[in-house]
């Protein structure tokens, strides 16, 4: 037999490794993430090497298809990077995390790193985008699935944002959202946030829309008051109203009219639409059904 004829093993070894190199390729990254992980578990106190490594794994993981372990890795490192005040690195992770989860309509996760990144941008006086950023979190908010979210952790976000955010977005925001709670019948807590509209006319220009949701939730959180002997300061949130009754809707003028002159041609009737909480509605007939039960109520 010549020596041509002579099968060589590194010829074998070169067929085997041609034939399974596309099972072997998925192992080798998995075996590389998993060196990162460790390397930036063990890096201790040094926070550059360890965002150094978890970048790393998170690059190998997402490359691998695995979603769930790059996502948990990146809030790994948007933890580490926000306690050592590497804002720039915790708000890139965070962001990506809460936009994923945001396209998979996951609120709870969502928000789970969405709270996180809000301190964040809090911390570095980042006004602008953080009033954008809580704006997504009331989106992400509303249109939760009911059971998804606690009411306890609803109400926090709500009453942070109320407390944060004071802009004229804010005061559409949070008009109706405090329509849609008196329309259930929490209604202590949509008094509340009646009163935190209204506590925007500061920062609400006349010329624009949310100026008007500013004079009706001063019109409703009166009604309120009158109803609950709640303190509303009567007298001068009317006579600002008053002054600009020609831009109130029309249940928001029947209201006004019934609180300031005692009566209104209006009856409840002629407001309430019917709306339920569970139903899809716009915020007009809330409004309008809001208002009719106030009016029949002071009645």
């Amino acid at each position: 037999m010549s020596t041509q004829e002579i099968p060589r093993a590194g010829s074998r070894l070169d067929e085997w490794l041609a034939a399974n190199f596309a099972q072997l390729l998925p192992w080798k990254r998995r075996a590389e993430a998993f060196y990162h992980e460790k390397r930036a578990e063990f890096a201790g106190e040094d926070y550059e090497t360890a965002r150094e490594h978890y970048d790393a794994a998170i690059g190998v993981w997402g490359r691998l298809g695995d979603t769930k372990r790059a996502v948990d890795l990146g809030l790994r490192l948007a933890d580490l990077a926000d306690r050592n005040r590497d804002y720039a690195t915790a708000r890139e992770h965070y962001e990506r995390v809460v936009e994923l989860h945001a396209r998979r309509e996951n609120a709870r996760k969502a928000l789970d790193a969405l709270e996180p990144m809000l301190d964040v941008l809090d911390e570095q006086g980042a006004d602008d985008e953080l009033a954008q950023w809580w704006g997504h979190a009331l989106m992400i908010l509303g249109e939760a699935d009911p059971g998804e979210l606690s009411t306890a952790r609803r109400d926090e976000l709500i009453e942070r944002y109320a407390d944060r955010i004071r802009t004229e977005d804010s005061a559409g925001r949070l008009y109706g959202i405090a329509l849609t709670r008196l329309l259930a019948g929490e209604d202590e807590i949509g008094a509340d946030l009646l009163d935190a509209t209204w506590e925007r006319a500061d920062v609400v220009r006349e010329q624009v829309g949310q100026f008007r949701v500013v004079l009706a939730a001063g019109v409703g959180r009166v009604a309120y008051a009158d109803l609950t002997d709640r303190d509303a300061d009567r007298e001068a949130t009317l006579d600002f109203v008053g002054d600009h009754r020609e831009k109130l809707s029309e249940p928001a003028t029947a209201l006004f009219e019934r609180l300031s002159e005692g009566e209104t041609d209006a009856t409840p009737g002629d407001l309430k639409t019917g709306v339920e909480p569970d139903d899809e509605a716009e915020l007009r007939d809330v409004e309008s059904e809001v208002f009719g039960r106030f009016l029949e109520r002071l009645a």
